[in-house]
């Protein structure tokens, strides 16, 4: 993907300034400058986020925290153009922050790093982001999710995996489970899972294997049955959604709900997003559903440590029962 082609795309309408916070100093009510950008050192590095804070934060009310993680060779900035989450975050009332990867990729142990991304850290890197999030703002510690797209895909899995006592569910977009990881996954506590993957993806390919930046992946069904497995669910699913060319499988009798929807077509696009590229490079970005509503809608359902009804859909969206 052109990196410089890419972000001149996506900078266009953000409003972004640089309003630098100071992360280890807690102010006494809330924050409504948008975006912030929060930054501390780790392994040396200055690590830099974007921080959405909703019109409804009062500093007071613990409100959910979503990370949104971007794609390779991508910013955080790239991700909040391409997902625009932090309007939805808006709408219903929670903290949106898209981390940068400190040199472009998130180690999500694809087997597509270089020897520097390596030595980087990112697990321990969120664990602190979190934590200093934490200290800054009132958040709901069994409301803390992540998203991500492409290797912001993959890395929410890894996140899933290392990480299940911090993250209550995670979405991944167009980005499988490492095959490495799979290997490795062993989750402390159950995690909600929800993934979304177009038939069409170029770059990270439905079916697994190769993927364009030279990782392995497993396929979009290995992806779904692998966390059924870990989640102990009982290996039969249900179509609960379906829309135009996108529908969603849900596995049934989990110790933590798993969620497959499949974009028919789709290429490696976020549905309901813009179009960053030719459908030529990436395949076609479907518009029957909104990925970040839905995405939303999946983490409301599934607080830590809890089952809950199956969520509203968004307007527009038919549940089959």
């Amino acid at each position: 993907m052109n990196r410089v082609i890419l972000t001149s795309l996506m900078i266009v309408g953000l409003g972004l300034s640089r309003v630098v916070v100071d992360a280890d100093w807690t102010p006494p009510g809330a924050q409504s400058v948008n975006p912030q950008i929060f930054e501390f050192n780790y392994q040396t590095l200055t690590r830099t986020s974007l921080v959405y804070v909703p019109s409804a934060y009062d500093g007071q009310t613990p409100m959910p925290l979503v990370l949104s993680f971007h794609g390779r060779w991508g910013k955080g900035q790239d991700q909040a153009a391409l997902t625009e989450l932090h309007k939805v975050g808006d709408q219903y009332g929670f903290l949106v922050v898209y981390p940068d990867a400190a040199f472009g990729t998130w180690n999500a142990l694809a087997g597509n790093t270089t020897e520097i991304e390596e030595l980087i850290d990112d697990v321990g890197f969120v664990d602190l982001l979190v934590t200093k999030l934490s200290q800054r703002f009132k958040i709901d510690p069994r409301r803390i999710y992540a998203s991500g797209m492409s290797n912001g895909g993959f890395f929410v899995h890894r996140l899933g995996c290392e990480r299940s006592q911090r993250f209550a569910a995670i979405a991944s977009v167009a980005g499988g489970m490492a095959s490495a990881l799979e290997k490795v996954c062993s989750p402390e506590v159950p995690v909600a899972v929800m993934t979304i993957h177009g038939t069409e993806d170029p770059m990270v390919p439905y079916t697994g294997g190769s993927t364009e930046g030279g990782g392995e992946s497993l396929s979009a069904e290995a992806t779904a049955t692998t966390w059924n497995r870990l989640n102990r669910c009982n290996w039969k699913w249900i179509e609960t959604l379906r829309i135009g060319q996108v529908f969603t499988r849900s596995f049934q009798g989990c110790a933590a709900r798993v969620e497959w929807t499949t974009v028919e077509g789709g290429g490696h696009t976020w549905p309901g997003g813009f179009q960053y590229l030719s459908p030529l490079l990436i395949g076609t970005t479907n518009r029957d559903v909104n990925a970040s509503e839905m995405i939303w809608q999946f983490f409301a359902a599934n607080p830590q440590g809890e089952m809950l009804s199956p969520p509203s859909p968004p307007s527009g969206l038919h549940l089959i029962r």
